[in-house]
């Protein structure tokens, strides 16, 4: 079987109707091998088989299939060029074979949830609240648009999840990249993996990844504007050219968002004269703006024999933000801003079949330079009535603070097929970062001068077996870490004084996925890993103002098990059920977080609070009839209790122990019980056979939690009430989707919604967006 890799060829080609349009999902396979695969929105397919004669066989439901004989040849590519099918009305005659990517992503023996954007071109939903109806996903933002969010995957939440775009990681990709700034128009789906992550997604991640993946379609063109309640304002521009012949290529992606986020809030003034709280009333947040734009550039070739793919790009970001609120409502602001701006070149390779057949190589690599300001000089004091009361510094700590932060990015994969079935991958991922700081208004600051830097990379190497109706995965994972910065020692002064630090770590995961199907419909699967996640610059570096660097701070690590089933039946050709279930567990120690015994949100530090422990169960259930009516229904709980006994501070002073009063006790500002259902219908053939008009209802179910220590009593002022929202939306697509229109109402009922802190979220509000799209 070794020489199985050395005699596969590649065939490929377009499917067509008659009238020359692209037939997207058409399945095609090979006869005699396992070789199936369906066609993307152009049309265009691509598979391989050992070297031989075969029957190509090419379907889709309501056309007749063709039949094609074919010639495969090792190591070389025959284009069929265009093969049109015709339609038919002996529809049972079509042969359905083959899986969607999707599918065969979900398929696997990891714990996975596929989200097909392509579904929500139409809409006006940002990748943020598409994510939000995820199972096992809670999203909590500050506010409006822009505004800071936690994003929490089956109890992991901040950096412990790992965002990526097309595979490459996104760690300091700057605050304008991020998922509530992405439009959905951007990507062609969203991969969710809940604790063991696939080996190509090389990454430190504790218990969870995002993977996007953009729109790979050769040629097309999608431009999207849409403008609604307090001044929002969003546009986007997204499109490629790609000469077949030449393989010349060019991609762009663009887009702008601003809103003035001037929602009204319930709060307590404070009488800037007596310091006391006044009675509750509504207001208008009134320093709330934010604004955000990104161009990311691409050119390059495609489909040669020496690159499938060979892209050198430019990616330009930034943002404006004014701050309104600090943790809580009852801090407020009128002046404070912060800037980031972001340049990143970028070169992406892929190859299949590098020397020998089945010896494929993608390699990314890029340099992030990105810069940070935070102005906070006006020497006035704001309340909620817009009053003002001179001080003698700034609102909160006089500052300019900048940050020039740079990372240099490689990341590499490779893969070989040893047999049919099985195959060995290596994965590669190294960053660079680095920091310079300075301030006008503290140039003399010490700590300025001295070196903040980290380098972090992960290598893991993974066995693959991909057999008709089981899969298997077993991998490990080699973590280094390297970094300067530098810490506070005592010298008997009573001044403060620093000196250089190097910390260096290394450890070693590893890890199991198995998937099978003991029914047709019915699979199964289970998965295992012992992990590690590195920290950040920010918790071990700190961020100059707000964040105390922690050299002494160490990986978390935790043990993860996955186990669930998959069940999907059609009782009749039009109803379709689809039902999910998992089960999480997780056990972490030296769990980073920042510490809560701090009152005040002023040089904080991040610290390891020991051993935390998860138990959770999630469910799907999704219904359709004749894909015009569209059901589903997803809860997720999750017990996430702190498990360490005594905790340990350390000073200059020395070591102290003490019991941990929350022992036993769930992490607070943690929900644990949500849940999401949503209906659509579609109405076709209106007017055109290409007309359609679609009704969508969704509800968001978060049940009441503790922000606050639950150890520490009842109390309604720690409590997040129950929330609950209401948001439907119309979509109206004219000529097959080249024209779009859709309208949103987000909180229906004008609920007071929170989360962080209490912090209150915008009430009802409405979004307009216009959609124009052409693929060739």
């Amino acid at each position: 079987m070794a020489g199985y890799a050395q005699n596969t060829g590649t065939v490929s080609g377009k499917v067509t109707d008659t009238g020359s349009k692209a037939i997207e999902f058409a399945n095609v396979f090979i006869k005699g091998t396992e070789a199936a695969v369906q066609t993307n929105a152009d049309g265009f397919f691509s598979l391989s088989a050992p070297e031989g004669d075969y029957d190509l066989v090419v379907s889709f439901v309501g056309y007749s299939s063709k039949t094609s004989r074919i010639h495969i040849s090792p190591g070389h590519t025959t284009n069929l060029g265009t093969i049109a099918l015709s339609g038919s009305l002996n529809v049972d005659e079509v042969l359905v074979t083959g899986k969607t990517q999707n599918t065969a992503i979900k398929e696997e023996g990891f714990n996975v949830t596929v989200l097909d954007t392509r579904k929500l071109y139409s809409t006006s939903a940002d990748l943020n609240q598409a994510l939000n109806r995820t199972t096992g996903i809670r999203i909590r933002e500050e506010g409006g648009v822009g505004s800071n969010f936690s994003f929490s995957l089956n109890g992991f939440s901040g950096k412990q999840v790992k965002f990526f775009l097309d595979g490459i990681p996104m760690d300091n990709f700057g605050s304008s990249l991020t998922l509530n700034n992405l439009p959905v128009t951007m990507a062609e789906r969203i991969e969710v993996y809940k604790g063991v992550l696939p080996i190509h997604l090389g990454a430190d991640a504790l218990g969870g990844a995002v993977n996007i993946v953009t729109r790979a379609n050769p040629n097309f063109l999608d431009f999207s504007y849409g403008f609604g309640s307090f001044n929002t304002h969003k546009a986007a521009v997204n499109g490629a050219f790609t000469n077949l012949k030449s393989g010349l290529t060019f991609r762009a992606n663009a887009f702008y968002n601003y809103s003035d986020n001037n929602y009204k809030v319930d709060v307590q003034p404070i009488n800037l004269t007596t310091g006391q709280k006044e009675a509750t009333r509504e207001v208008e947040r009134f320093h709330d703006a934010y604004k955000s734009g990104t161009l990311q550039l691409e050119g390059g070739l495609t489909g040669k024999k020496y690159a499938d793919l060979f892209l050198v790009g430019l990616i330009a970001s930034g943002n404006d933000k004014e701050i309104q609120t600090g943790v809580t409502m009852e801090q407020v602001f009128g002046a404070r801003t912060t800037r980031s701006s972001s340049v990143i070149p970028t070169v992406k390779y892929r190859k299949a079949n590098l020397f020998v057949n089945g010896l494929d190589l993608s390699l990314y690599s890029a340099y992030n330079i990105t810069h940070n300001r935070f102005v906070d000089t006006t020497r006035l004091q704001y309340n909620w009535n817009r009053e003002t009361k001179v001080t003698s510094t700034a609102e909160f700590v006089r500052t300019q603070l900048k940050n020039r932060d740079s990372e240099g990015l490689v990341t590499a994969n490779l893969s070989y097929a040893l047999f049919p079935d099985h195959s060995l991958s290596f994965n590669y991922v190294l960053s660079d970062f680095g920091r310079k700081s300075s301030d006008v208004e503290d140039p003399q600051n010490v700590t300025f001068r001295y070196p903040q830097a980290l380098n972090k990379q992960v290598m893991g190497l993974a066995w693959q077996l991909n057999k008709k109706r089981f899969t298997a995965t077993a991998f490990s994972k080699l973590y280094l870490l390297d970094a300067s910065s530098f810490e506070q020692v005592s010298d008997g002064t009573g001044e403060p004084n620093y000196q250089p630090i190097q910390t260096k770590t290394n450890n070693i995961g590893y890890g199991t996925a198995l998937g099978g199907f003991i029914l047709p419909q019915l699979q199964l699967k289970a998965s295992y890993e012992h992990t590690y996640r590195l920290p950040e610059a920010i918790e071990l570096l700190g961020d100059g103002l707000f964040v105390r660097r922690n050299s002494a701070l160490k990986p978390e690590n935790s043990d993860n098990v996955n186990a669930g089933a998959m069940y999907s039946f059609k009782p009749h050709p039009d109803h379709q059920f689809a039902l999910e279930a998992n089960y999480i567990y997780r056990n972490s120690d030296d769990y980073i977080r920042l510490d809560q015994r701090q009152a005040q949100p002023i040089d904080r530090q991040y610290i390891n609070m020991g051993n935390v422990v998860t138990n959770g169960v999630e469910g799907d259930f999704r219904y359709s009839w004749k894909n015009r009516l569209q059901m589903g229904l997803n809860f997720t709980y999750q017990s996430i209790v702190d498990r360490e006994e005594f905790l340990t501070s350390t000073n200059l002073t020395g070591t102290t122990v003490y019991r941990n009063l929350g022992y036993g006790y769930r992490i607070p500002n943690m929900p644990y019980l949500f849940g999401n259902a949503e209906i659509g219908y579609s109405f076709t053939d209106l007017g055109t056979k290409n007309n359609v008009l679609t009704l969508n209802y969704n509800l968001n179910y978060v049940e009441e939690y503790y922000f606050t220590p639950e150890h520490l009593g009842s109390n309604n002022q720690d409590v997040i009430p129950r929330q609950v929202a209401h948001n439907a939306m119309i979509n109206y697509t004219l000529h097959g989707g080249k024209y779009g229109l859709s309208l949103e109402a987000r909180n229906l009922t004008d609920s007071k919604l929170f989360d962080n802190y209490l912090l209150q979220k915008p009430g009802r509000s409405f979004f307009l967006r216009a959609r124009y799209f052409i693929s060739k």
